[in-house]
């Protein structure tokens, strides 16, 4: 057993998350000093959920149309009649602002023949089909059919555009095809209440780019539930991110949340660096930090301070700079590390100050081989200035890797990287000769109780 996280079950020796939160400068949040890890087993898990076509057919039923998705931010959609659609497992919905403060999902099927109404976002006071002009106002009411008299069994009583459950936290906008779900609240538990200090509301998009990949959506989604794949995938990432030390809990069947320390070297790697290389690796030209000090400054730790440390402090001033907030409270590891929570089926959101990235996966179509990977990069409002206009998305084509999005910045190069796993991985995964695969005790403990609540859908239950 590890003492110092009371865990059942062997963890990395090296220096753990906690002890890297007890040597801040600033005292961490409450939130990053719980634990919630519970012994998953070891148990192999079947490759059909990759594989078989039959088994996501049947998910669709089972477990996409019962569950809270992401389905948008309020800023995309910031005037009453603003809409945009959403598109899941071969359905469709119309996210539409119908009053200042009030938001509905309609299903985005002509009643009449079955056309979709709408193709892109826009801005309507009603949504008239363009195959025979039925309309609908935007609240899903019916408002006119051109051929009334031939349609009696069409009143504007039993006509009205059929929806989806609404939930909003933080700026988001959640959708839910199953009625019966529990509420958004319950499933987030306890993300609001983490995030209460990193404010989502008052962030804008800054940034939202998207890609397929040739590979299951449970590929897509698992490539970044674990942090030890850096070793290997991600290198350059090694002298200044913990990864095989990363902290996991799993906080309910749909919530985990995995962090990794910045400005510690990985326990893989044997040679111990110094701060001033640790440094150097952090503010590699095009990083955030670097940018603020100047590409011809070299990198230098000040006495009395480590390359974490170093960081957390820049990065404040660069933050205060750019939104007019005082950041002197928050903890180094607010300004830098990387706190992920995972959000079943297929969002995760970035913690602290600093990085608040959102990741999305999505099935595309039907299609049991394909996903597309979203990342949207979340700033925060300035003070006193008027939200920004949040940026268009950006679907990158098959040939353009995520590097060629200069919006992206650094961040690019490295997704790359982790595409270049998802094929291969989809195409492993078919060649099995096992029929299963393994996953860690604990450093994959997010994979397994992602896969165990999927299971728990497949098999009719619903998760509590």
């Amino acid at each position: 057993m590890n003492e110092a996280n009371n865990l059942p079950f062997a963890q990395c020796d090296d220096v753990s998350y906690q002890d890297i939160l007890d040597a801040d400068t600033h005292p961490a949040p409450d939130c990053l000093r719980e634990r919630a890890t519970p012994d998953l087993g070891t148990a192999p898990i079947s490759v059909d959920r990759y594989t078989d076509p039959s088994y996501f057919d049947r998910s669709i039923e089972s477990m996409w149309l019962k569950t809270w998705q992401m389905a948008c931010r309020e800023e995309e959609i910031p005037r009453v009649g603003d809409f945009i659609p959403y598109e899941i497992v071969g359905k469709s919905l119309i996210i539409v602002r119908t009053e200042a403060d009030e938001f509905k999902a309609l299903h985005n099927s002509c009643l009449h023949r079955g056309r979709k109404l709408v193709t892109e976002a826009g801005h309507s006071a009603s949504f008239r089909c363009p195959f025979h002009g039925f309309t609908w106002r935007r609240d899903g009411s019916f408002l006119r059919n051109p051929v009334e008299w031939d349609f009696p069994q069409c009143s504007a009583d039993n006509f009205s555009l059929p929806e989806a459950r609404v939930g909003r936290w933080g700026g988001f906008i959640f959708i839910n095809f199953d009625p019966d779900a529990p509420p958004l609240e319950e499933v987030l538990d306890p993300i609001p209440r983490h995030f209460e200090r990193w404010d989502y509301e008052n962030k804008y998009i800054a940034a939202h780019v998207g890609k397929v990949a040739d590979a299951n959506w449970n590929v897509n989604v698992e490539a970044f539930m674990e942090s030890h794949h850096s070793v290997a995938t991600h290198p350059q990432l090694l002298k200044f991110v913990a990864d095989a030390n990363s902290q996991y809990d799993i906080f309910s069947p749909y919530v985990t949340r995995h962090v990794d320390a910045r400005g510690i070297q990985s326990p893989l790697i044997p040679r111990k660096f110094s701060q001033d290389e640790i440094a150097a690796a952090m503010f590699a030209p095009g990083s955030r930090i670097r940018d603020a000090l100047g590409d011809n400054q070299d990198v230098r730790v000040p006495e009395g301070m480590t390359a974490r440390s170093y960081a957390a402090s820049l990065l404040r001033k660069v933050l205060q700079e750019e939104t007019g907030y005082n950041f002197d409270h928050a903890a180094d590891c607010e300004m830098g590390d990387a706190i992920l929570y995972s959000l079943f089926p297929n969002a995760m959101f970035f913690g602290g100050f600093s990085a608040n990235l959102v990741y999305r996966w999505r099935p595309v179509g039907k299609h049991y081989n394909k996903s597309m990977m979203e990342i949207y990069i979340l700033k925060t409002v300035p003070k006193g200035k008027e939200r920004p206009k949040a940026a268009q998305f950006r679907l990158l084509g098959e040939d353009e890797p995520w590097g060629a999005a200069d919006e992206l910045g650094s961040i690019g190069p490295v997704l790359d990287q982790d595409q270049s796993n998802m094929e291969p991985v989809q195409l492993g995964l078919e060649a099995s000769a096992t029929g299963f695969l393994n996953v860690g005790h604990y450093l994959e403990i997010a994979i397994r109780r992602h896969q165990k609540t999927l299971d728990q859908f497949m098999r009719g239950e619903r998760p509590h």
